[in-house]
């Protein structure tokens, strides 16, 4: 297998920046990933660096505060040669979320996988959302400073969070948002009001420190053939609070990245045009091949955004060596020319793409060189 760590990365998030924006030619590829499921890093952690992963097997991230974990998580991402950790809230005093597990048959599996209920969610009416414990919800921000301990110099931290995919996810469910939105609207925009408020006030509350880079922010708007609602209706719930987010990020002259997976790009204006034009956002994430495949998005939209990650998840998990080289090749000569652009997973590095197959994609983004454009 490729090698999977570096001896000695040298992370440098500023330049990083630059290169997306346009501003540095390119002299190395920077990879990006939104996320690295918990098996991953646990076998990452385990085999290459000698250590034992601190969370029990099956679990996402630690239920408190841990410094051994955030310590651990750095490091990995570090030595794979990111110039950024991508950092979740740990939000508390929220009701758990309805789901319904399953058997895990992936190669590095957790045992039982959770699929979201689709068919209610915590708020199933206006007296739900009036008792919900909204004024106990927080984040407890010393994550953010427990993780900025450890980060190498030239490394930085992004935070993460979700508005819209959390409300249809976990406060309404998929079934109850669908209806919702027509039966009870003003109760959908009571909710975005509410969450999108809570998560503008995390942001707020730590875009200022040294070791926060910028905003990655996560809202899957879309599947195959189109986007969840109508592009009205995300222009009028959700843009505005994205908008916002982006905005708070600029203001300390740090990065706004967004990930969405769907198709977003149908008509002009397309949803696509709307992120750019109007959130203002920096960088889009999450491509698959049988949407857009990265290489006609950075035709199409490569000089007014920089294109995160495009490595198609079913290739990645799925590709013999050959022909998973052959297509990352094809990737770095479409869209490292000018710059604004960073290699990854379309999606994350979930617990069935095979470790030999990440390590042959970072491999592959190691070896190119400004003179093979």
């Amino acid at each position: 297998m490729p090698a999977l760590l570096l001896d000695d990365p040298a992370p440098d998030f500023d330049e990083f920046v630059r290169v997306l924006k346009g501003e540095q030619a390119p002299q190395r590829v920077h990879i990006v990933e939104l996320g690295i499921d918990p098996e991953v890093l646990r076998t990452i952690q385990e085999t290459y660096l000698g250590e034992a992963w601190a969370l029990p097997r099956g679990v996402f991230g630690p239920a408190q505060p841990d410094e051994r974990y955030y310590r651990q998580l750095v490091t990995i991402y570090w030595r794979l040669g990111f110039d950024f950790v991508p950092l979740w809230p740990m939000w508390t005093n929220t009701p758990p979320k309805p789901v319904r597990p399953a058997d895990d048959t992936a190669n590095q599996s957790r045992g039982t996988r959770e699929w979201v209920d689709e068919s209610g969610g915590v708020i199933k009416s206006r007296l739900d959302f009036v008792h919900f414990p909204w004024e106990k919800v927080y984040t407890p921000l010393e994550i953010v400073e427990m993780a900025g301990r450890h980060l190498p110099d030239g490394m930085k931290l992004a935070v993460s969070a979700c508005l819209f995919e959390d409300i249809y996810e976990y406060f309404l469910g998929t079934e109850g948002f669908f209806y919702l939105i027509t039966d009870d609207p003003t109760l959908v925009e009571a909710l975005f009001e509410r969450w999108g408020q809570v998560i503008y006030d995390y942001y707020a509350s730590v875009i200022g420190l040294d070791s926060v880079g910028g905003i990655f922010h996560a809202d899957d708007m879309g599947f195959k053939t189109g986007t969840l609602i109508s592009p009205a209706d995300l222009r009028r719930l959700l843009f505005p609070w994205l908008a916002k987010y982006a905005a708070l990020a600029h203001t300390h002259n740090k990065p706004f990245f967004i990930h969405s997976c769907g198709n977003l790009y149908k008509k002009s204006p397309s949803v696509m045009d709307d992120l750019i034009e109007f959130v203002r956002i920096d960088g889009f994430h999450s491509f698959q091949d049988v949407i857009l495949p990265v290489e006609y998005a950075k035709a199409r939209f490569g000089n007014r955004v920089a294109l995160l990650g495009g490595v198609d998840v079913d290739k990645l998990a799925s590709l013999a060596e050959p022909d998973l080289r052959a297509y990352l090749r094809g990737i770095l000569a479409a869209c490292m020319p000018g710059g604004r652009f960073a290699l990854g997973s379309g999606n994350t590095i979930a617990n069935y793409i095979p470790l030999q197959n990440f390590a042959i994609m970072l491999e592959e983004a190691r070896q190119w060189k400004p003179e093979s454009r």
